[in-house]
């Protein structure tokens, strides 16, 4: 009986190490009843697969079944922001916080996902210099603005070593492989010239090593073998980027499940940004014309990139989904000091900008009829 016992704990002890589940728990202090959302981050695509609400501690648990009991890369989303997981099978991973979530995280459990804390630690602080430094160069006087501009390179270019040199140094992670995707504000590549494959080369032969039926190491490899044929794929982000110059500022912000949209990814189409409040009756109403025939001038070309000036999320949200907006709508919480308000000196709530498909401003501040004659002038 007693030998029993001893193989029946072994078997148990050794399923345990071979299982595909993990288990994901943590404790955000302060945020207690709130909704944190799983997704799952497959080769170009990603998608919520699990959702809780944590309890009046801020405790919370997720039980995840990795699909090929191999590392899978997963994305924890609270409050708009996110925390980049690698979980690998039979893990217990930890995650606590006090405060600021994004920023004072911490992760016990699972190695991956350590390393997937590092490389968020350079990328936000990196991105936080740089806003900051942006931020100062839309106040500054012409006579400043050199000295910022020359401050905002050195930031830069230091938060992208440091970000290179994650990757040289984990080669084998799927972290690594994770970072090769992972961009700075306003930076569309890490990397630029097909000389850069050899960092792709490297964490694709070092992964293979570890995780050779990886999905994701068969992207990689489809995006290494267009480059080595003449289709480099970074060599044509680079001539999209080219071909499709912007002359007018542009902006990325958050909608509200965190995910980040550009202004410029609009390019081609006519666009209205438009800068409103959820506390503001005028862009309300506003907000109930443009509907009328929103739906009649996209099909031909037309969006709206509606700017929130809010700093309550709570009323931002209840009103975008009272409104039942059909458009992108995004927000920062930055109220006035926002970086889309500053960088296009908005001074007042309703404002507006409508931008031709050759991304000329073409209009400012118009609304109801003129606004809708003007659009659908454009969009012949």
């Amino acid at each position: 009986m007693k030998r029993y016992s001893i193989i029946l704990v072994a078997a148990t002890l050794l399923s345990a190490c071979t299982s595909s589940n993990v288990k994901l728990s943590g404790r955000f202090t302060g945020c207690d009843k709130q909704n944190i959302y799983l997704e799952k981050v497959s080769p170009g695509r990603q998608s919520v697969v699990d959702s809780v609400t944590t309890d009046e501690k801020g405790n919370f648990t997720f039980r995840v079944k990795l699909a090929d009991k191999q590392p899978e890369i997963y994305n924890l989303r609270y409050n708009g922001e996110l925390i980049p997981l690698l979980l690998s099978p039979g893990e217990r991973v930890k995650l606590s916080s006090v405060g600021n979530i994004v920023q004072n995280y911490t992760v016990s459990g699972s190695e991956g996902s350590e390393e997937m804390r590092q490389l968020k630690m350079i990328l936000s602080e990196g991105a936080t210099r740089l806003d900051s430094i942006m931020t100062a160069y839309t106040k500054a006087s012409e006579a400043e603005r050199p000295a910022l501009a020359k401050m905002y390179a050195d930031a830069y270019y230091k938060a992208k070593r440091e970000h290179i040199e994650f990757i040289v140094s984990n080669p084998g992670s799927l972290a690594a492989l994770y970072g090769l995707y992972q961009r700075f504000p306003n930076d569309n590549t890490l990397f630029n010239g097909e000389s850069d494959l050899v960092y792709y080369k490297l964490v694709a032969d070092s992964v293979e090593a570890n995780y050779p039926d990886s999905p994701y190491l068969k992207a990689l490899q489809q995006q290494i073998s267009a480059a080595e044929q003449g289709n480099s794929v970074i060599q044509m982000i680079n001539d999209k980027i080219a071909a499709t110059t912007v002359r007018y500022p542009d902006v990325e912000l958050p909608d509200m499940y965190g995910k980040k949209h550009r202004l410029s990814a609009l390019d081609g189409k006519v666009i209205l940004l438009d800068f409103w409040s959820a506390a503001s009756s005028d862009s309300k109403l506003n907000n109930a014309e443009l509907k009328k025939w929103y739906a009649e001038a996209a099909e031909r070309g037309f969006e709206v990139y509606q700017v929130s000036v809010d700093d309550s999320k709570a009323l931002w949200v209840t009103t975008v989904q009272n409104q039942k907006l059909p458009w992108i709508t995004v927000c920062d919480f930055k109220g006035g000091s926002g970086i889309a308000v500053m960088a296009y000196n908005v001074q007042s709530v309703p404002t507006n900008f409508l931008i031709d498909r050759q991304g000329n401003i073409a209009g400012k501040d118009l609304y109801g009829a003129a606004l809708r004659d003007k659009v659908f002038q454009l969009l012949n």
